[in-house]
């Protein structure tokens, strides 16, 4: 199964909010004689959970961490599209978004999520 970035990011949420929802369940049964096997399930199931959601974000920075392009890997000239020319230039939106189809899918929402945090970032520092 090949999961996206954001797959990654809600399957993520998604275990953390769980283990959130069995602590506090554990914290309720805690102390109470019958509740015993019950507590023991959620420990075993949260310690699961844990190390699922350790490997998930192993898996994530492995699939997201993206190795920088030289321009030469972008604007190689064994392209049939003449992109080399730009090298040296401005790009147009329609040139960057044709060389952005370059990257796989996971690469890209990677790249959206750098964006919108920086503009997020910006945003904040200037308010």
């Amino acid at each position: 199964m090949n999961l996206s970035f954001k797959d990654f990011r809600f399957i993520i949420e998604a275990i953390e909010h769980q283990i959130n929802a069995y602590q506090e369940r554990l914290q309720v049964i805690e102390d109470i004689e019958e509740d015993e096997d019950e507590a023991a399930d959620l420990g075993n199931d949260i310690k699961f959970l844990e190390l699922l959601l350790a490997d998930m974000k192993k898996s994530l920075d492995r699939n997201t961490s993206v190795k920088p392009l030289s321009s030469d890997e972008v604007f190689s000239p064994d392209r049939n599209d003449n992109s080399s020319e730009y090298a040296k230039e401005e790009l147009s939106f329609q040139e960057l978004m044709k060389l952005t189809l370059n990257l796989s899918l996971s690469e890209r929402l990677f790249l959206v999520e750098a964006i919108t945090s920086s503009v997020r970032q910006e945003v904040t520092i200037g308010q």
